[in-house]
């Protein structure tokens, strides 16, 4: 009577964690064309037609609660009793039932998933089933079935057709009580997606309180700010993305601690000083940006954009975690006193040079300092690609751009050595889409059609030269054009330039930025 207590006491205790569970779908963003749900088999018939026996070590009163327990959850499900059939496998599976039946409860419970619209769930489910061993009668149907919804959920990690986004900065959003107008607006007008570029200066470069008085001073002001903006935007089927650099996120920190500092060289006092910027390669810091970012995709917002728009140039990233973790790759320190002397230039060496990381005939610190270019190119994706990792695990939907400056298409090593990137590689990772935007300098003499244009022909290369071929949807590729005094660019009708869009392919995103020339 005593051991039957104890159970029936454990099974009270999993059914209130379990009630907890994840029955709910995901909210994914809205799309264009909605991907239909895959279809769902039904149960395989046990081979040997019916349930086997737990391990004989396992008293076999613990083995009738697993019976009962599947037992009772199979009916639930042929009753289409979906959530209920959930929480009672969980239950099952937490009482670690023997292998016969715990992969049956594995394949029944991914199936249970996967009729709520629980396709992560489910594919985590399958995952465990492919390699449950050789004897598993199901593994074969549950390796058709992972990869079935690896390929769905990969569907809903990119974004629609033909993504028509205008960028602006938080101080260029509508005000709360004109934001409904201007959204109905910008929908009318053919815009499906609103970038809000949260800029760096986050609660503190700036010293003028006036000029910054619109922007909220700290994360919790941020995250009510943008749950008002996305709650409304996706009323309309608008889509929301945030743009984030993480060099800058330290500063919407209430206060940030002076370790997090990136180091910068200073080629006049021949020293390493604190940057304005911070440093990504800082554990603490890494803690900070996953939590940051996780809040903001707790708000619902549908993406996020890793922008580049202040680039960790060749005199950044010199933090003590940066150099000592490239001497923990290595086995050598990279000291910018000696690489940096007087007339180093790194990109007329590598015309005469092999970029391998030893060079025949090249100085041992240019050497060096190629290894460590490279090294702070990948290391910087890595963090990204973690932090993406992190997020995907919690919001499986929210999709992950990454911006590419052109050069790094079309001069891949003076965009390694000037803005730490390696385009190539960044293609290789996880990322939802690449976002390519030109540089704007909106201090130019030359006249806004100009301007555009040369912006036009930089991006229209990048793209379709070097970036489209190697991707498999043109989805996955948004570039960016200033929005001509304060409007989007619309093709067919740009004045002089008839076709400002038009060679690009269809389905392509464009992001007219309206923080150009304002």
């Amino acid at each position: 009577m005593t051991t039957w207590l104890k159970i029936c006491s454990l099974l009270v205790c999993l059914g209130i964690l379990a009630g907890c569970g994840r029955t709910r779908p995901p909210h994914g963003p809205p799309v264009s064309d909605a991907i239909p749900p895959p279809t769902v088999e039904s149960v395989p018939d046990d081979p040997n037609k019916g349930i086997v026996s737990s391990p004989s070590e396992v008293p076999p009163e613990i083995q009738q609660v697993h019976v009962q327990l599947f037992q009772r959850s199979k009916e639930q499900f042929e009753e289409k009793d979906y959530p209920q059939a959930i929480r009672g496998l969980t239950r099952l599976l937490a009482l670690l039932p023997g292998e016969p039946l715990e992969v049956q409860s594995r394949w029944l419970l991914a199936q249970a998933y996967r009729q709520v619209g629980e396709w992560e769930a489910a594919r985590d489910q399958y995952r465990i089933l492919t390699v449950a061993g050789n004897a598993n009668p199901y593994q074969d149907g549950a390796q058709l079935q992972f990869n079935e919804l690896q390929r769905l959920l990969e569907q809903f990690t990119m974004p629609p057709l033909d993504t028509q986004a205008i960028r602006l900065t938080l101080e260029q959003l509508p005000a709360s009580g004109g934001f409904d107008q201007g959204i109905k607006k910008m929908k009318a007008d053919g815009i499906t997606t609103l970038l809000i570029d949260l800029g760096c200066e986050g609660a503190g470069f700036h010293t003028d309180l006036q000029q910054t008085s619109r922007a909220p001073r700290h994360l919790l002001d941020l995250q009510t700010l943008l749950r008002s903006y996305v709650e409304r935007s996706h009323q309309l089927h608008l889509l929301v993305y945030v743009g984030v650099n993480l060099r800058c996120i330290g500063n919407w920190h209430d206060s940030p601690l002076p370790e997090w500092r990136d180091g910068r060289y200073n080629t006049t006092t021949r020293q390493v000083q604190d940057s304005r910027f911070f440093d990504i390669f800082h554990p603490e810091y890494q803690r900070f940006l996953d939590q940051f970012l996780t809040h903001l995709s707790e708000e619902g917002v549908d993406g996020l954009v890793f922008l580049d728009d202040y680039p960790m140039g060749r005199y950044d990233g010199l933090s003590r975690s940066g150099l000592t973790r490239f001497q923990t790759a290595f086995g050598v320190s990279f000291d910018p006193a000696r690489t940096f002397h007087p007339g180093f230039d790194p990109l007329r060496a590598s015309k005469g040079a092999s970029r391998s990381t030893q060079p025949s005939g090249v100085p041992n610190e240019d050497s060096v300092f190629w290894r460590w270019a490279g090294w702070k190119a990948r290391e910087r994706l890595t963090v990204v690609e973690q932090l993406m990792g992190q997020l995907r695990k919690r919001h499986l939907t929210v999709q992950c751009g990454l911006e590419l400056h052109p050069h790094g298409l079309t001069d891949p090593v003076r965009a390694l050595v000037d803005y730490a990137q390696d385009a190539m590689e960044a293609i290789r990772r996880p990322f939802s889409f690449f976002f390519v935007r030109p540089e704007i300098d909106r201090h130019s003499s030359s006249d806004q059609v100009s301007a555009i244009e040369k912006l036009r022909r930089i991006s229209t290369k990048a793209v379709l030269t070097r970036l489209l071929p190697v991707l498999d949807d043109p989805r996955r590729v948004w570039v960016s054009m200033p929005a001509e005094r304060g409007k989007r660019i619309v093709p067919g009708t740009a004045g002089s330039s008839p076709s400002l869009l038009g060679e690009f392919p269809s389905g392509i995103g464009v992001v007219h930025d309206l923080r150009a020339f304002s």
